[in-house]
């Protein structure tokens, strides 16, 4: 169960920390860097899944999974280090001025943190049903009960639209190809709802990875 309270907790870091605008600049710092420290446990508990790269068979499935984990490790630094660069409250100048006012790297970050949503979304479902396996036996649910998996499914369709919505809200498009401009119409949303526009993409995106690694199951059930 510690690592679904983790995994929770991360969860919500990350839709906090991408509420910049809802939050005092001084808060979001320090959420980033109690991120960091969530994403080193994480690792740390999830270590036997690194050693365990170089034993075994490779498959599509076991080389896109391996890829979403290095590229959402990666995006995760670039989002850290360039968060560090352009601090201006806790640490102010930490990689110098001309750093911390480079309209690139506050480009680099914001591309980084949009990123990393992506990403969460894809490796939270490629990881969905041993996730969703600890949620059950933690909250006395039959997980194979087909009115409770029924439910599950359902939820997880309604998320679609949602995501889709919020994907366009926040021009997300444009900011995976670091255009510059202002604001998006996400920002007009109540702090609420933008975070549930936020996890709505995630979730969009975790239904994606689940789908993915139900259909490379399969693929390797059938070879076997």
């Amino acid at each position: 169960m510690k690592r679904g309270v983790l995994d929770t907790a991360l969860l919500s870091l990350l839709l906090l920390l991408m509420s910049l605008f809802f939050l005092p600049k001084v808060l979001h710092e320090a959420l980033g860097l109690l991120m960091g420290g969530g994403v080193l446990l994480h690792l740390v508990w999830n270590r036997g899944w690194l050693f365990s790269l170089s034993r075994g068979r490779w498959n599509l499935g076991r080389a896109f999974t391996a890829a979403v984990n290095f590229a959402l490790a990666m995006c995760f630094l670039l989002a850290l280090l360039s968060g560090l660069a352009i601090a201006d409250q806790l640490f102010h100048g930490l990689f110098g001025l001309a750093w911390q006012r480079s309209s690139l790297v506050h480009q680099v970050h914001i591309t980084a943190a949009y990123g990393l949503l992506i990403l969460a979304g894809l490796h939270l479902g490629l990881h969905g049903a041993g996730l969703w396996r600890r949620f059950a036996l933690w909250a006395g649910l039959n997980a194979s009960s087909r009115c409770i998996r029924g439910g599950l499914y359902v939820t997880m369709a309604l998320t679609v639209p949602v995501g889709i919505y919020g994907s366009f809200l926040h021009r997300i498009g444009d900011r995976l190809l670091m255009k510059h401009f202002f604001g998006t119409a996400a920002m007009k949303l109540p702090f609420a709802a933008f975070l549930l526009v936020l996890l709505g993409i995630v979730s969009l995106y975790a239904g994606i990875g689940y789908a993915v690694g139900k259909i490379a199951a399969n693929k390797k059930r059938t070879a076997a």
